[in-house]
């Protein structure tokens, strides 16, 4: 249960390229006191919520330009296999590679 409460928020911290603006990077605390994330609807919640967190920290203000949104895509799923790594619960990851068809390590290699 102590694991739990610590792992209780998770932060998303969208990180740009360019060491000097990673420090101004915007972030998003995502808390989950309330939940017991080795259940599969506390997990699918979590997951809601780490991933609309997501996009709002990764937001392009106009979807018509297909390049900007397209890197907006690629970090809001960066973010949340991030996210999903730290929480490291299998029910959560088990979302993630349902929603996804991968899993947060193999995600996160491929962003590098």
């Amino acid at each position: 249960m102590k694991t739990q409460i610590a792992l209780a928020a998770v932060t998303l911290v969208v990180a740009f390229a360019g060491g000097a603006y990673a420090q101004e990077a915007p972030q998003v605390h995502v808390k989950y006191a309330d939940l017991n994330v080795n259940t599969t609807v506390d997990a699918n919640v979590l997951y809601r919520r780490i991933r609309a967190a997501a996009e709002q920290v990764c937001a392009v203000p106009n979807r018509r330009e297909l390049a900007r949104w397209a890197q907006a895509e690629s970090c809001t799923t960066r973010a949340v296999a991030e996210a999903v790594a730290k929480v490291d619960a299998p029910s959560l990851t088990h979302v993630f590679a349902r929603e996804t068809g991968s899993t947060p390590v193999t995600r996160l290699a491929a962003a590098r």
